[in-house]
């Protein structure tokens, strides 16, 4: 309440003083008060807002631009400048601008990350825009859109911020996604030569595609291999999975890939599938309120068998950056209730579980996370890693998917007669 109390205080008073703000063109009905509700959402219900974070300046900083908009455009600026202060991906909205940057990692094909003081690109989505222009993994990264890549990072993040591992990581993925619309430069060293990467980002709708793929392969075809294409957002998966798993019900073993769940999603549609691979009641993650640091001496969520019957062969899941969110939750799930062995690289790491506000003017939606998740173990999600990693800058196994290729390794060699 005294936060609150001191944050109003301090935009009340900027908008008093700053002259520009004061001849600023009438705000659209609502800009104002889409802020307050955007900034209390924060300030009350966000799981991961430090003791040390100042969301009174933020909001003091912000609220006077969100109250002075002319155009949606201009409040939908003020709003990402306000929740880009938190860097974190797993805080968005469902509106942008043409030059806003993408939301990693639902909307981008690269990923990078710092790596012995050297910005560099870790992955890269197979096929994608950034795949055809050339993107691998272990490129390091010079400049970004004509600016040295330290320089730009820096200047996306607020002072104080700026030598923060966690922020400069968020940095430099924002910046390396590039905008929803216009051309993006990426300098970049690979191998000792320089390459420039010219990405063309078009702001088009995703083509629509089928929920999930499902085959049987290997030397015998004895092996099944279940690629979920969604988000776990939509309910209308789950009828779509048990058919699935009811064609490969008789396999010896199952790729279950996680590597286009790259958003978003909802638990009760991780739980669904999870409960498929259960014989009984079973812990499967844990939920926390804000201020939470380890999971480990609270109550796990349990998960209870669902369907005909429960898979029993040996399942192998496979994750990489593009794992995200309720991905997330499911891979471990699986690895916790299911004994499934995770396959890949670190997943996206997005923090906590999403909780939606609908702002009352403009009515854009604020996704943010309101409670911690932790592995039943008691890790946070967002540092759990793989049990069998893959390098996939130096991947062995020669060509094609370097995950697949270990995955298929596990699973081909059978356990001895």
């Amino acid at each position: 309440m005294h936060g609150r109390r001191r944050f109003l205080r301090d935009a009340l008073a900027v908008l008093a003083t700053g002259p520009a703000l004061g001849r600023a063109a009438p705000a659209p009905p609502g800009g104002a008060a889409d802020f307050d509700a955007l900034w209390r959402a924060i300030d009350e219900g966000y799981a991961y807002l430090e003791r040390g974070q100042d969301w009174n300046s933020t909001g003091a900083r912000w609220r006077p631009r969100a109250a002075a908009a002319s155009t949606r455009e201009d409040l939908v600026a003020a709003l990402e400048g306000a929740i880009a202060e938190l860097n974190d991906e797993h805080v968005t909205l469902d509106a942008h601008r043409p030059g806003s940057l993408r939301p990693v990692p639902t909307a981008t094909d690269l990923w990078a990350e710092w790596i012995g003081g050297q910005a560099m690109i870790s992955a890269v989505r197979a096929g994608s825009i950034a795949d055809v222009a050339g993107a691998v993994p272990g490129m390091r990264v010079t400049s970004i859109q004509s600016k040295p890549v330290e320089q730009a990072v820096r200047g996306m993040l607020r002072r104080g911020r700026q030598a923060d591992p966690r922020a400069r990581d968020w940095a430099l993925r924002r910046l390396v996604a590039g905008p929803w619309s216009g051309p993006l430069a990426i300098e970049t060293e690979f191998a000792g030569r320089a390459r420039r990467l010219a990405i063309a980002r078009e702001d088009v709708p995703a083509a629509g595609t089928p929920p999930l793929i499902a085959r049987r392969i290997g030397e015998e075809r004895d092996l099944g291999y279940l690629r979920v294409k969604n988000n776990l957002g939509d309910a209308g998966l789950v009828p779509h999975f048990d058919a699935a798993l009811q064609q490969l019900k008789a396999t010896r073993g199952l790729i279950l890939d996680l590597r286009e769940t790259q958003s978003g999603g909802s638990p009760e549609v991780a739980r669904a599938l999870l409960g498929r691979f259960v014989t009984a009641r079973s812990p499967w993650i844990v939920r926390a309120p804000r201020g939470t640091k380890r999971g480990a001496d609270l109550p796990a969520e349990q998960v209870s068998p669902r369907g005909p019957f429960a898979y029993a062969a040996r399942t192998v899941v496979l994750v990489d950056r593009w794992t995200a969110g309720e991905g997330e939750s499911l891979a471990i799930g699986l690895e916790v209730a299911a004994k499934a062995t995770l396959v890949g690289t670190a997943m996206a790491g997005l923090r906590g579980d999403i909780r939606e506000l609908r702002l009352p003017g403009s009515g854009i939606v604020l996704r943010y996370p309101a409670a911690r998740v932790f592995h039943a173990n008691g890790t946070p999600r967002e540092v759990v890693r793989p049990a069998v990693p893959v390098d996939i800058v130096r991947p062995s196994g020669g060509p094609g998917d370097p995950i697949l290729y270990q995955a298929l390794k596990l699973l081909e060699a059978r356990a001895p007669a």
